[in-house]
């Protein structure tokens, strides 16, 4: 890799340290090398499509010749469950990895689903306004360069009424992997340290810590697999983001946050009363603006996955 990229967190640099075309050239040459998710998970979202389209149901939202957007679509195989669970919705695949690009496509035509097409694009740079009518982006968000402007972009791209679903680590509840990501960038500096070499650290290291435990991903990460474990414990550009940053951006963007779950669908209430038996703490904290509400709360749940759904003003 010739950028090294390594930050993450609370220790990202500034874009003036690394540019956004850095970034974005870091993370596609890391897929171009290991494409997720992985073949493992191949059917895995077929559960998640379902529970999308009941919740689209509720919101009144018919998938019947509507555009549906996978933004960015990795190896496709998300998309790929929804294809075949709203074979009356186009499906449009983005990624930057022209690798990725291409696997989305060869599974796409090995199944034989013909509403559903991936295209190589970067999301920094999507131009669409008003194309879709619903758009899901799983774990893309806090690997961009800039997440605050990736949200106005991805929300820019929605028809009025359009919903968002956006996936991404928790701050709180998945402080563990940061640390191990950190671990690894002391101990094998990516500067200095080949892939393989990396890759290998992070399976001694995991078989020789006691205190290691394979449950922080969902589902649990799969450490024979290099692409896997360079994508939890290596990417080259990941910033844990804070809900209330998350909801606040969405705000600006004119999108009402509709529901939160976890990676499961489960469903995690924006409202303080779900989540303590205090009456006097609920009431207090029910004063503050809701930006401030949802980190209370994102600090009392601590969920490892956050999932917000969003809707563009009409």
């Amino acid at each position: 890799m010739t950028t090294d990229v390594r930050a993450v967190g609370d220790e990202l640099p500034e874009l003036d340290d690394f540019t956004s075309t850095e970034v974005v050239s870091a993370v596609r040459q890391m897929y171009a090398r290991h494409p997720f998710p992985p073949p493992q998970r191949k059917n895995s979202y077929r559960r998640h499509a379902a529970y999308v389209r009941q919740f689209l149901r509720d919101q009144g939202v018919v998938p019947a010749g509507a555009t549906f957007g996978d933004i960015a679509c990795g190896t496709g195989l998300m998309m790929l469950d929804y294809a075949k669970e709203f074979p009356e919705a186009k499906f449009v695949g983005y990624d930057l990895s022209a690798t990725s690009v291409g696997l989305v496509n060869k599974t796409l035509d090995a199944e034989g689903v013909t509403n559903a097409r991936a295209h190589e694009q970067n999301i920094m740079t999507l131009e669409q306004a008003s194309e879709f009518d619903y758009i899901v982006s799983w774990g893309t968000v806090h690997h961009l360069p800039d997440p605050k402007q990736g949200v106005a972009i991805l929300s820019r791209a929605l028809k009025p009424g359009g919903i968002l679903r956006i996936g991404v680590y928790g701050y709180y509840g998945n402080w563990e992997r940061r640390i191990q990501q950190e671990m690894m960038r002391k101990v094998a500096d990516p500067a200095v340290t080949d892939d393989d070499a990396r890759i290998e650290m992070v399976r001694t290291w995991a078989q020789g810590d006691r205190n290691f435990k394979n449950y922080y991903t969902a589902p649990p990460v799969d450490l024979s697999d290099d692409n896997w474990v360079v994508d939890e414990f290596l990417h080259v550009w990941e910033k844990h983001l804070r809900l209330s940053d998350v909801v606040s951006w969405l705000g600006e963007q004119h999108m009402e946050v509709l529901r939160m779950t976890d990676y499961y669908d489960q469903e995690i209430p924006l409202d303080v009363t779900h989540h303590t038996s205090s009456p006097e703490f609920a009431g207090h904290v029910s004063k503050l603006p809701f930006e401030t509400q949802c980190d209370v709360i994102e600090m009392i749940a601590r969920p490892y996955w956050i999932s917000l759904f969003a809707q563009k003003s009409q």
